[in-house]
């Protein structure tokens, strides 16, 4: 009997584990981001999958969604100014990804956003003298959608602090035995016409 307890509480020890580490996971990338840790960043992050999807993700964030053909007719060709406007906004996006999406321009990145915030735009929201547990709860709060996809892969979709309307989707890959994000992904939620 105390074996069978001990083996019952040991698979549940291991199950709370299991489902807490891709979260801790974000969390940290979240506080090496905040503290410019690029060694862990690099370790945690696999870039070009990341580079790929969030380009992808941003150049429609930026241009709009490609609009349908209707069923039985030609996709209608964009005008002139809207080619000029696609071009320069996907070279825009292609610039930005390039020169932030590092483990070294992402701290970069956000120290400049964090600057605007707190001398220019005057929403200075400073999060950094917060204790840890304030900026957990924080944190949590924002998560809008997690689930595991299989046991090997899981998806959380968080807003952001300054925009409820932009999400960030992160997807997580078990890799041996740590959680690496794989894929990074940016959403407005659709607007209701009505």
């Amino acid at each position: 009997m105390k074996k069978l307890l001990i083996a019952t509480v040991t698979l549940a020890t291991l199950g709370v584990l299991y489902i807490a580490a891709p979260f801790v996971t974000v969390w940290s990338v979240r506080e090496a981001i905040r503290s410019g840790d690029s060694a862990y960043l690099d370790a945690t992050l696999e870039w070009p999958t990341i580079r790929t999807s969030l380009r992808e993700s941003m150049t429609e964030y930026a241009i709009g969604p490609t609009p349908a053909a209707m069923p039985g007719q030609a996709a209608a060709q964009p005008g002139f100014w809207q080619r000029v406007k696609n071009g320069l906004s996907r070279r825009a996006v292609d610039n930005l990804v390039d020169r932030y999406v590092t483990p070294e321009g992402l701290p970069q990145l956000f120290g400049m956003r964090q600057f605007y915030r707190e001398n220019i735009s005057a929403s200075a929201a400073d999060t950094a003298s917060l204790p840890w547990h304030e900026r957990a709860r924080g944190f949590w709060t924002r998560i809008k959608r997690a689930e595991f996809h299989s046991p090997t892969e899981f998806e959380v979709e968080i807003a952001d602090r300054n925009d409820p309307t932009r999400h960030y989707i992160g997807l997580l890959k078990l890799r041996g035995l740590a959680w690496k994000v794989t894929e990074l992904r940016l959403r407005t939620p659709p607007t209701n016409p009505a």
